[in-house]
């Protein structure tokens, strides 16, 4: 979410509808938006996943936009080929916390993009189809606000991701000596002294990381950003799939980076959370050097596909390509005459080709 909401100036004053989950955090953002809630959880869950392409179906056919903006997740996938299906350009933004390679969830949905956006440059040099525009969590360290004060305590957040993060909360007990508030999400653990949440709305979660000396959280990039956005440098423990924490150690390199780069300090180990804490320095290192407005790239994308939408072309299998002049129920006539006279519909190969300004990856059938 924190992703979606740093770029949605790119859509400002354009009608539009937000697909999340229904949690507080969202709520509290999205207030006075049009919100569908989609099903979770959504880390490979097929029964999810098959309920989500219902409900994308409906959603979208009750919207009928012209262009679909995802970050990811598991219900970006059903939107974007849903999406695609009925006509819609889809673009791909990878969350700022993948480094080195792309998710599942790119993966999945880059066949049916239009444009595909990587918020770090090793993973755009790595992922060629995706291209770097700017990066939404450094992006926002320009406009952080200094902290109002040095604060007191300790305040403990593992996000909003569904899989609980219990070998940091068992860490938090060794911190005797402060006040702590500790924000668990669907763990069962409650650190003993503690005051104890499992959502937050984000203005809540605002006014914590306000009054505290130090901020203790997962490598993820919505926690780390709003650590960051109120003049905190936070301490990250990154979640690991070896212990059920996570889908893949993505967070790893993530935190690696943001440590690199003075904005964070890693622990890997819960047996060392009480030192670091002691010795926490409060405040980001400044950054050198000027980050590009990845907004302004979506607000651009946006409005070239608007203008050009017939001229990009994307994975789409022969018999769903001419969206303008066949109907849904010919396409899937077509397809059904495809299977049974034994040629595949969805056979493809990779071309590439210019139109307007720039050029487009994309595919189409052999033999069009």
């Amino acid at each position: 979410m924190f992703d979606a909401i740093a770029v949605s100036p790119a859509w400002r004053g354009r009608t539009r509808a937000w697909v999340s989950f229904d949690k507080s955090d969202v709520r509290s953002l999205l207030a006075g938006e049009r919100v569908y809630f989609a099903h979770g959880p959504t880390n490979r869950n097929i029964p999810n996943l098959l309920r989500n392409l219902v409900f994308a179906w409906r959603v979208l056919g009750e919207t009928h936009p012209r262009v679909v903006v995802t970050t990811g997740a598991g219900i970006g996938v059903p939107f974007a080929w849903v999406g695609r299906l009925r006509c819609a350009r889809i673009i791909y933004i990878e969350c700022a916390g993948r480094v080195d390679h792309p998710s599942l969830s790119a993966r999945l949905i880059s066949p049916v993009a239009s444009r595909l956006y990587a918020q770090w440059p090793e993973l755009a040099v790595s992922w060629r189809r995706a291209r770097y525009a700017g990066n939404v969590l450094l992006g926002q360290l320009d406009r952080a606000n200094p902290p109002a004060s040095s604060g007191t305590g300790v305040l403990v957040t593992v996000g909003t991701n569904e899989a609980p993060f219990d070998r940091l909360l068992r860490a938090v007990p060794s911190l005797t000596d402060e006040q702590v508030v500790v924000q668990h999400g669907p763990s069962a653990v409650r650190p003993e002294g503690a005051q104890c949440f499992d959502y937050l709305p984000f203005g809540e979660l605002g006014r914590l990381i306000d009054a505290a000396r130090v901020v203790v959280t997962h490598a993820g990039d919505g926690s780390v950003a709003a650590a960051l956005a109120h003049g905190r440098r936070p301490i990250v423990m990154p979640r690991l799939s070896q212990f059920g924490e996570a889908v893949d150690d993505h967070q790893v390199p993530f935190a690696r980076q943001l440590e690199g780069a003075g904005l964070a300090t890693v622990v890997e180990d819960g047996d060392r959370l009480l030192q670091v804490v002691a010795n926490q320095p409060q405040a980001p290192a400044p950054l050198s050097g000027h980050e590009p407005d990845l907004s302004l790239e979506i607000a651009h994308a946006i409005a070239e596909l608007l203008t050009h939408g017939s001229r990009v072309r994307t994975t789409v299998p022969a018999w769903a390509y001419d969206c303008r002049t066949t109907s849904l129920t010919d396409r899937l006539g077509a397809a059904r005459n495809a299977v049974k006279s034994g040629r595949p519909p969805f056979r493809t190969r990779f071309l590439r080709w210019s139109h307007g300004r720039g050029s487009s990856w994309g595919t189409r059938p052999r033999g069009l």
